[in-house]
C-alpha cells in the first residue's frame, strides 16, 4: 500500500515537533521501562466513589489501566467493550455506540441502561434520535484507567445505570514536575487507505506544588472502506430492489465512510494547601464522518447502492466543562462536581429507495413506472438534528482514613434538555398523487429534571465479614412537547401537537455482604435495584393501516402517548481469588435479574413506538482470569454468558423470545510475552482474540417480532509487537483484524423507514496494519 507522502510527513511531525517546542524538555526526566513482573498486579478503582482495589471491591468490576490500553493498542471504547465480559454493543459507527450490560438491552425507550462517565461527569443522556442512546467516543490517550461496573449501580450512579456503568478516569495535572508525551499511529486498511492518529500531552507545573496545567490533544483520520455507487435506471422488480450489482454505475465514491476527529482536553489543578484541591477542566471533540460504516445486506458486498447521488455525512460536536472541588477534613472528604455539556449531532441518510418499501404503508399507492425515472420520486433523504445539553451538580461526603465504618453520602441534581428535529421532504410529491412535499417533519423539545439523595456505608460485623447497605431516593419530571406535520394519502396527517408530562419518585436500595477468607480470597453476595425513567412517544400517523397494526400489538385504542419507567432487581454472588503467590488471579460472578415493565420497541408499519411491553428473566455470569505462566509470559482469558428472554406473551413478543441485541456468549483470550533485548530495550509480543455470539435484531419487516433478523456471531484477532526503551520511546507494529473478518454488527435504524429489500448493516474495520511510535519525557 502506498502512503501519501503529505499525510506521512504531517503525521510524523506530530511525534517530532513536541520536544522542539518545549525549552525545558532536556530537564524533564525519562520514565523507566517497567521490568518484567512475576506476579499479577492489582489495580486501583473508584467504583464505590472512594479509592480501593479491584480485588478488595466486592462487586463485579473490570478495569483496564492506561498502561495496558497502550500495550494492547486499545484506542476506543468499542474495543474496550469487546474485551470485557458481560458487555454488548449496538454500533452504528464512530461516536454512535450504545453500550449494554448483562442483557439489559436499550433498544426501547429514550434513556440508556448503561451509564457513562468521564471522570465524575455523567454523559449518557436520554435521546429521541433514531441512532439511539449513543455515547461519545473520546480518545483513550492519557487515560489513567477504564472502569466497567457490571450490575445495577442505582445507589451511587442513579438512573440509566440499571445494567452497569462505564467510567473513564483521566490523568490529572501534576504540580511536582514537567511531563510530556507524543504518539503517532500510521496504518493502512485492506480495501481502504491510509490512516493516521496524532496524540500529544503536556503537563506544566505553573507554580511548584501548587498549580499545574495538563493539556491533551488528538487528531485522527480513518480512511473509509465502504463504497457508495450511484446507478442510472436503478434496477427494481415491482416495488423491491433488483440486481444492483449489474446496474449502470454513473458515479462511485470510494471510502465513503472516512472519518476525521479532533479532540482537546485541558485541566488546571490548584492545591493552595494540603486540604483543598480545585480542578476546572474542559473537553472538546469534533467528529465528521462522510457516511455510515454500513453495507447493503443484499448483495452483501462492502457497498451502498443508490438511485440518486446522496451523500450521508455525520457531524457530531461536544463540549464538556467541569469544576471539581475537594476539601479534606480529618475524617472525611467533601467533593463538589459541577458540570455542563452540550452536544450537537447532525446526520443525513439516503431514503430514495426506502420509500418503495411495501411494508412502509405506501403499498396501496400506484406510483408511475419507473419509480426513479423522470416522473418518479426524485432524490429523497432524511435529516436528523438533535442538539442536547445538560447541567449537573453533585455534592458528596466520603469517609477517609482507617475509620471503622466507611461511608459515602451526597445529593445530585441534573437538568437535561434536548430538541429533536427530523425532517423528510418529497422533491416530487406528484409521483404519489399528492401536492404535499412534506412527508415527515417534527419538532420535539424535552426537559428532564432529576434530583436524588444517596448514601452507602460499609460496617465490619467481624474483621473478615463486612455488610454494605445503600439507598438512593430519587425524583424526576419529564416534559416533552411534540409538533409535527406529515403527508400520506388524502386526509391522512400527523397530529399537529402533543404534550406529555411525567413525574415519579422512588427508592433504589442495595445490600452487599462480603467475607474475606484470607488476604487473597474474597467472596460476596449482593442484591440491588436499578431504575430507568419513562418518556414520551412520537405521535404517529392516523391511517396507513396504523390502527390495524396497533390492534394486533394489543393497543386497540391507539398508540399510547407515553411509556412508564422500568426497573430491575439483580441478585449476584461472586468470588475474587489470588492464588499461587499472586501468579494466578480468578474473579467470577453469577447473577439473576428480574426486569419488570420493560421499555421495548414495537414497529407498527415500521414506525418506532415504545411501550412497557413485558418482563424478562436474565441469568448469567462472568469469569476473568489472568496467570503468569513463566517470567515474562502472561495468559489472560475472560468469558461471559447471558440468557435473556421475555417472560410472557404480550404486545407482539412471545414468552421465551430473546431480548434484542444481546449475545449469549462473549469472550476474550490473550497471550503476552515480554523479555529484555538488552539493558535498555524490552520486547513484547501480544496477541488476543475476542468472540461475540449471534444476536437477534430489532429491525424486523412489518413490525412483527416473530421475524426478528439474526446477526451472526464473529471473532476478531489482533497482533502487536513492541520494542520499548528506557529512554522513553516505544515502537510497535500491529495488525488488527488479522483474519480480515467482516462482522455484521448491527442493522442500522433508517431515518426514512425500514426497507423490505435489504438492511443497512454496520460493520467493523477490515484488516489494518501499521506502526505505533510514542515518546515520553
Amino acid at each position: 500500500m502506498t502512503i501519501p507522502p503529505l499525510r506521512l510527513r504531517a503525521a510524523l511531525l506530530g511525534t517530532l515537533a513536541l520536544p522542539a517546542i518545549l525549552p525545558w524538555a532536556q530537564a524533564a526526566h525519562a520514565e523507566e521501562a517497567e521490568p518484567a513482573t512475576t506476579a499479577v498486579p492489582d489495580i486501583l478503582v473508584t467504583a464505590q466513589k472512594r479509592t480501593s482495589t479491584v480485588q478488595k471491591t466486592p462487586i463485579s468490576v473490570a478495569v483496564i489501566s492506561g498502561e495496558d490500553l497502550l500495550k494492547r493498542g486499545l484506542t476506543d471504547l468499542s474495543q474496550v467493550a469487546s474485551v470485557t465480559p458481560g458487555v454488548s454493543m449496538k454500533v452504528n459507527g464512530p461516536g454512535q455506540t450504545e453500550f449494554e450490560m448483562r442483557g439489559m438491552t436499550s433498544s426501547g425507550g429514550n434513556s440508556p441502561t448503561t451509564g457513562f462517565y468521564l471522570d465524575d461527569v455523567p454523559l449518557t443522556a436520554p435521546a429521541a434520535a433514531q441512532n439511539g442512546k449513543v455515547v461519545i467516543d473520546p480518545t483513550l490517550y492519557d487515560i489513567a484507567r477504564v472502569e466497567v461496573l457490571r450490575g445495577p449501580q442505582g445507589t451511587l450512579y442513579g438512573s440509566g445505570s440499571m445494567g452497569g456503568t462505564i467510567k473513564l478516569i483521566t490523568n490529572q495535572p501534576d504540580s511536582h514536575g514537567y511531563h510530556a508525551s507524543a504518539q503517532t499511529i500510521l496504518s493502512g486498511t485492506q480495501g481502504g487507505g491510509f490512516n493516521h492518529t496524532v496524540n500529544g500531552m503536556i503537563n506544566i507545573p505553573l507554580i511548584s506544588d501548587v498549580l499545574a496545567l495538563r493539556i491533551v490533544g488528538s487528531e485522527s483520520h480513518t480512511s473509509g472502506w465502504i463504497d457508495r455507487k450511484v446507478e442510472s435506471d436503478f434496477p427494481v422488480s415491482g416495488l423491491t430492489r433488483g440486481d444492483v450489482q449489474n446496474g449502470t454505475v454513473t458515479a462511485t465514491y470510494k471510502g465513503s465512510n472516512a472519518e476525521q476527529t479532533y479532540a482537546l482536553r485541558a485541566a488546571i489543578q490548584y492545591t493552595p494547601n494540603a486540604h483543598l484541591t480545585i480542578t476546572p477542566s474542559i473537553f472538546y471533540q469534533n467528529l465528521h464522518q462522510d457516511g455510515p460504516s454500513a453495507f447493503d445486506s443484499t448483495p452483501g458486498t462492502p457497498t451502498h447502492y443508490q438511485p440518486f447521488d446522496i451523500a450521508e455525512p455525520l457531524n457530531d460536536a461536544i463540549i464538556v466543562g467541569n469544576l471539581n472541588v475537594n476539601y479534606k477534613f480529618d475524617t472525611f472528604d467533601v467533593t463538589s462536581v459541577s458540570s455542563f455539556w452540550q452536544r450537537k449531532p447532525r446526520q443525513i441518510q439516503d431514503g430514495s429507495e426506502n420509500l418503495q418499501n411495501p411494508y412502509s404503508g405506501f403499498n396501496s399507492i400506484t406510483a408511475p413506472s419507473p419509480l426513479y425515472g423522470v416522473n418518479g420520486t426524485g432524490p429523497i433523504f432524511g435529516i436528523e438534528y438533535n442538539p442536547t445539553k445538560q447541567f449537573s451538580q453533585e455534592l458528596r461526603l466520603a469517609s477517609r482514613g482507617e475509620t471503622r465504618i466507611k461511608w459515602v453520602a451526597g445529593v445530585f441534581y441534573s437538568r437535561f434538555r434536548s430538541s429533536y428535529n427530523p425532517l423528510l421532504d418529497l422533491p416530487n410529491p406528484a409521483a404519489f398523487g399528492s401536492d404535499n412535499s412534506t412527508l415527515w417533519r417534527v419538532y420535539e423539545p424535552a426537559t428532564i429534571t432529576q434530583t436524588a439523595v444517596f448514601g452507602e456505608a460499609t460496617y465490619p460485623i467481624t474483621p473478615a465479614l463486612k455488610l454494605t447497605g445503600g439507598l438512593r431516593w430519587f425524583t424526576y419530571s419529564n416534559d416533552t412537547s411534540y409538533w409535527g406535520i406529515g403527508w400520506g394519502q388524502p386526509n391522512d396527517t400527523l397530529p399537529a401537537s402533543q404534550n406529555v408530562h411525567q413525574a415519579q419518585s422512588g427508592l433504589n436500595p442495595k445490600v452487599n455482604l462480603a467475607y474475606e477468607i484470607d488476604a487473597n480470597n474474597l467472596v460476596y453476595a449482593s442484591a440491588a435495584k436499578g431504575f430507568r425513567p419513562g418518556g414520551a412517544n412520537m405521535a404517529l400517523p392516523n391511517n396507513f393501516g396504523f390502527q390495524q397494526a396497533l390492534t394486533a400489538l394489543g393497543y386497540p385504542n391507539g398508540a399510547p402517548p407515553s411509556y412508564n419507567s422500568d426497573s430491575v432487581w439483580s441478585y449476584e454472588i461472586g468470588d475474587k481469588a489470588r492464588l499461587f503467590h499472586n501468579h494466578l488471579v480468578i474473579n467470577t460472578s453469577a447473577y439473576y435479574e428480574n426486569w419488570s415493565n420493560i421499555q421495548l420497541e414495537v414497529l407498527p408499519q415500521d414506525y418506532p413506538l415504545f411501550v412497557n411491553a413485558n418482563s424478562a428473566h436474565i441469568l448469567g455470569g462472568e469469569i476473568e482470569a489472568r496467570a503468569v505462566l513463566a517470567k515474562g509470559l502472561t495468559l489472560a482469558a475472560t468469558g461471559g454468558y447471558t440468557h435473556a428472554v421475555v417472560a410472557a406473551t404480550l404486545h407482539g413478543y412471545n414468552k421465551g423470545d430473546r431480548l434484542p441485541n444481546v449475545p449469549e456468549f462473549t469472550g476474550n483470550i490473550s497471550l503476552n510475552y515480554s523479555r529484555p533485548l538488552s539493558e535498555t530495550l524490552n520486547f513484547t509480543a501480544h496477541i488476543e482474540t475476542t468472540f461475540t455470539s449471534s444476536r437477534v435484531d430489532l429491525t424486523f419487516p412489518g413490525g412483527n417480532p416473530d421475524t426478528q433478523t439474526p446477526l451472526p456471531g464473529y471473532s476478531l484477532t489482533n497482533l502487536r509487537l513492541t520494542v520499548a526503551a528506557d529512554q522513553g520511546w516505544t515502537a510497535a507494529v500491529f495488525v488488527n483484524n488479522l483474519t480480515d473478518k467482516k462482522a455484521w454488527l448491527e442493522n442500522i435504524v433508517q431515518l426514512t423507514l425500514a426497507n423490505a429489500s435489504y438492511n443497512r448493516v454496520a460493520t467493523n474495520q477490515p484488516r489494518t496494519a501499521g506502526i505505533d511510535l510514542s515518546y515520553r519525557f
